[in-house]
C-alpha cells in the first residue's frame, strides 16, 4: 500500500511539476498527434465507409416503384424515406465503430509514437530531480516494451475470455483482472524508461518492476482512467505518467528529493 500510495502520489505531483519545471511543451506534443491520428484515420477509413454504406444499401434497399401513383406512390415514398435513413445509419454507425477502435487501442499508439517524447521527459525529470544527467541511450526500447507488452495484453485478454466463455461463473471478476493487467502493462511501459537508463536489460527491468509492483500498478491505473476522456486523456496521460514514474522512484529511494 505504501508503495501504491507512492506511485499514485508521483502520477498526481507530474502535472504541476511538469509546468514548474518548464516541461509545459510535453502535453502539447501529444495534442497534435491525437488530431493528426484522428484526421488522418477517418480520412483513410472514408472511402472504405462509403464503398460498404453502398454496398449495404444496394443488397438491403426496399425496391421502390417510380411509376406508381395513389397510395402505391404514397408507400413507395415511405420506402425511399427507409432506405435513405437505413444508408445514414450505417454509415454513422461505421464510423461509431471506427471511433471506437481508435479509442480503444490509442493507447498503444501513443506508447509507440509519443516513445521518444516520454523517454526524454522521464530523462529531464530525472536530471532535474538529482543534478546527475542520465542520458538515454536506447530511444527504441520504448517502441519494443510497448509492442511486447501489448501482445503479452491481447493474449492474456483472449485467454481471459474463453475461461469465461467456459466457467461464465468467473465473468465477473474478468473485468476487474483485466483493468489490472492493463494498468500493469501501461505501468510497465512508463517506469522501464527509470530502469532503461540505470543499463538494465528487459529481464532485470522486469524484475524491478515487480518489486515495485504497488507503484506500477497505481500508476497505470490512473494513467487507464485519464486516457478514457477524449483529448484531454491523450494530452495529459502519457507525460503524467512518464514523470510520475520517476517521481515515485525518486520519492522511494530520496526521500528527501520534491
Amino acid at each position: 500500500m505504501k508503495n501504491a500510495a507512492r506511485g499514485a502520489g508521483g502520477f498526481l505531483r507530474a502535472f504541476p511539476f511538469a509546468l514548474e519545471h518548464g516541461l509545459w511543451w510535453a502535453f502539447v506534443v501529444p495534442a497534435i498527434l491525437w488530431v493528426a491520428l484522428t484526421y488522418g484515420f477517418f480520412v483513410a477509413m472514408e472511402g472504405p465507409v462509403d464503398r460498404f454504406t453502398e454496398w449495404v444499401s444496394l443488397r438491403f434497399s426496399i425496391p421502390v416503384d417510380p411509376s406508381a401513383d395513389g397510395w402505391a406512390g404514397t408507400w413507395n415514398g415511405i420506402k425511399a424515406v427507409l432506405n435513405g435513413a437505413r444508408e445514414l445509419l450505417v454509415g454513422a454507425l461505421l464510423k461509431l465503430a471506427i471511433a471506437y477502435l481508435l479509442f480503444t487501442f490509442n493507447k498503444y499508439i501513443v506508447l509507440i509514437l509519443l516513445s521518444p517524447l516520454l523517454a526524454y521527459v522521464s530523462e529531464r525529470t530525472a536530471t532535474i530531480l538529482t543534478g546527475v544527467d542520465h542520458p538515454v541511450k536506447d530511444v527504441w526500447r520504448g517502441v519494443l516494451i510497448a509492442l511486447r507488452n501489448g501482445t503479452l495484453e491481447l493474449l492474456i485478454i483472449l485467454a481471459t475470455w474463453m475461461a469465461s466463455i467456459m466457467v461464465p461463473i468467473i465473468a465477473p471478476f474478468t473485468f476487474v483482472f483485466l483493468f489490472l493487467v492493463s494498468a500493469y502493462f501501461y505501468g510497465f511501459s512508463m517506469f522501464d524508461y527509470v530502469f532503461e537508463r540505470r543499463r538494465m536489460q528487459v529481464g532485470a527491468s522486469v524484475r524491478a518492476v515487480n518489486d515495485r509492483m504497488g507503484m506500477v500498478l497505481a500508476n497505470g491505473a490512473l494513467f487507464s482512467l485519464l486516457m478514457k476522456i477524449p483529448f484531454v486523456g491523450m494530452c495529459l496521460a502519457p507525460p503524467m505518467a512518464a514523470i510520475g514514474a520517476v517521481l515515485a522512484v525518486e520519492k522511494a529511494e530520496l526521500p528527501q528529493a520534491s
